[in-house]
């Protein structure tokens, strides 16, 4: 996927295996993964030019702003993303398109809004092998993607 505002993120896609998701939702998922990645990207890069501003190294906050919206493109199209992929999830809990998709739903939505706006930085993956949705309950999927970005934080 080409990435909006400027910065493409470097994934090594060969850590990723489909397994039994379905074509559709497979891109999707890792369109999000790489969303996800330019949403941390725009959020540290918005933070150290924070950081400088308020050190006096930065004049304007121009720099700042422009980085924050860039994040902001950049989560309105994994949320986008997020609603596509589960507008094609199908209803049967065993498949493991529903379960990719409900794992996806509880990493990032499931977070507290004030927590980074929501954990996008659960879905800034490095590796997925889709065979863990195979006999395994999506909530400990996404638990794991939580606990791997850092997030200490309890489902609500």
């Amino acid at each position: 996927m080409d990435t909006p505002a400027s910065w493409s993120p470097s994934i090594d896609w060969t850590r990723f295996a489909q397994g039994a998701v379905s074509d559709h939702m497979w891109h999707a998922f890792l369109d999000l993964v790489s969303l996800c990645h330019c949403v941390e990207h725009w959020r540290e890069a918005m933070s150290n030019a924070e950081k400088q501003y308020f050190e006096g190294k930065l004049r304007s906050s121009i720099s700042i702003a422009e980085n924050k919206n860039k994040m902001n493109v950049v989560v309105d199209l994994a949320e986008k993303t997020i609603e596509e992929m589960t507008r094609m999830a199908p209803k049967n809990e065993d498949e493991p398109d529903f379960k990719l998709c409900h794992a996806v739903v509880a990493a990032v939505k499931g977070m507290p809004y004030k927590f980074a706006q929501r954990g996008y930085r659960c879905l800034a993956l490095d590796a997925f092998d889709a065979a863990q949705l195979t006999n395994s309950d999506p909530i400990i999927i996404s638990k794991r993607w939580r606990e791997n970005a850092g997030y200490s934080v309890p489902f609500p």
